[in-house]
């Protein structure tokens, strides 16, 4: 009789259980879907026009994957790597135009909400495969969402952070490798300066395949370069030129140095239109320099004054973005050799913030909206892996939880500023 009872009551704690974990389940499909509709109306808040050049959004009106027929021939228009959309993020747009009715007064509500509804989505699927407790998956969730990252422009910054959180996705639930290496060669061709990040992260892919023991492991970078080559290729074919060409490096510079120095000279402020103050920079300053190499090449002195500059700007942005994560995070990679489950994110996310941090400061300096690209798998880490150095020190977890709780509401204190200032960001 007592054995009964006693079964009973534990089949009753079982329910119990199940009962609160189908409940904090459903509880997270209705905080993405909230997410998702707060997000949107406050994009509907803004305009619906994208803005012109130079601004960077302006890549989803100006690309046009539409063959057209003019002066008698046939001609197909394909970005270029150079352009703010790069390749990735304007073959999006551009098919999205194709498929999705739009007009001036709305396109860019469609993009940015598209944007917007993948970067969440592909951001809570991360969170489920490496974040085990539920509990704990709500909180990565909130931090990121609460953030705004979702809001900022342009939204070539938001696709390849969706495209990153794809590649680390799938190459932990081991998708097909011709599928996880498109996710990670589509992030690589959003912008230039990801290229080398996408080439860094297939080595490292691949060298951990062969290293868990998987056969043809060298098949994940070679299906990279292979999906590189492919987008890559029709730049040469159609436009007849490189995809590569342009000066993309020496505008960012450029355009850097001159409002960093600019606010300190005598004569006042640097103006808003900033293209007259560039002209006599260079002409002046970098007399005879066409390009950002010979820029660093001839006058390291000044280029060095600028890379410490930017750093002063740069480290403000980085705090601005993971907030009292910024702890978790530090604390995880310091207590790396205790960390058994994950680690393919924790090194995969450190590559890619390497990559992405180092490249913005020595050529213009770190915005909060380069990071988005690296923020969910590098709080994603810091969750994980406080919970299993709770296991051993429990006070891991507890700082986790409060630098937790903290950045949402640090988030939520300036959601609205995000989206009002979402392309100065």
């Amino acid at each position: 009789m007592n054995s009964s009872f006693a079964d009973k009551k534990k089949y009753s704690r079982e329910q119990t259980k199940l009962s609160g974990l189908k409940i904090l389940k459903y509880a997270q499909l209705a905080i993405l879907v909230a997410a998702i509709l707060i997000s949107a109306w406050f994009i509907l808040m803004d305009t619906g026009v994208v803005p012109s050049f130079p601004m960077d959004q302006h890549f989803v009106e100006s690309v046009n994957l539409a063959p057209q027929y003019l002066e008698g021939k046939w001609t197909f228009q394909y970005p270029s790597l150079q352009n703010s959309g790069g390749i990735t993020s304007s073959l999006i747009a551009g098919i999205y135009k194709l498929l999705v009715p739009t007009n001036h007064e709305n396109l860019n509500w469609h993009i940015r909400i598209f944007a917007m509804a993948t970067y969440l989505v592909s951001t809570f699927v991360l969170i489920r495969t490496f974040v085990f407790d539920r509990a704990i998956q709500i909180l990565a969730f909130l931090i990121i969402a609460c953030s705004g990252f979702q809001l900022l422009q342009p939204s070539s910054d938001i696709f390849a952070g969706t495209l990153l959180n794809l590649f680390f996705i799938a190459a932990a639930t081991k998708w097909p490798r011709v599928l996880t290496a498109l996710f990670l060669a589509a992030f690589g061709l959003c912008k230039v300066d990801m290229i080398l990040a996408a080439i860094l992260l297939a080595t490292f892919w691949s060298w951990w395949e062969y290293r868990e023991g998987a056969k043809n492991s060298i098949l994940g970078f070679a299906f990279t370069l292979l999906w590189l080559i492919f987008f890559l290729l029709p730049g040469f074919v159609v436009q007849g030129a490189s995809p590569l060409e342009g000066s993309r490096s020496m505008v960012a510079f450029m355009s850097a140095y001159t409002e960093f120095f600019g606010y300190h000279q005598f004569t006042g402020s640097t103006p808003a239109d900033l293209s007259n103050p560039i002209e006599v920079v260079q002409s002046k300053i970098f007399a005879g320099s066409t390009s950002f190499p010979e820029i660093v090449r001839r006058f390291p002195a000044l280029y060095f004054d600028f890379v410490g500059v930017s750093a002063a700007r740069s480290l403000p942005n980085i705090f601005n973005v993971f907030k009292l994560m910024l702890i978790p995070i530090a604390i995880v990679f310091i207590r790396q050799k205790d960390i058994r489950q994950n680690r393919f994110l924790l090194w995969g996310s450190m590559i890619a913030a390497v990559c992405v941090i180092v490249p913005a400061w020595l050529v213009i300096y770190l915005r909060l909206r380069y990071a988005v690209k690296i923020a969910a798998p590098l709080i994603v880490i810091a969750l994980a892996g406080s919970m299993e150095l709770g296991q051993i020190q429990p006070r891991y977890r507890k700082v986790a939880l409060l630098c937790g709780i903290g950045t949402i509401v640090w988030g939520l204190l300036f959601f609205g500023d995000m989206a009002q200032y979402s392309h100065w960001k």
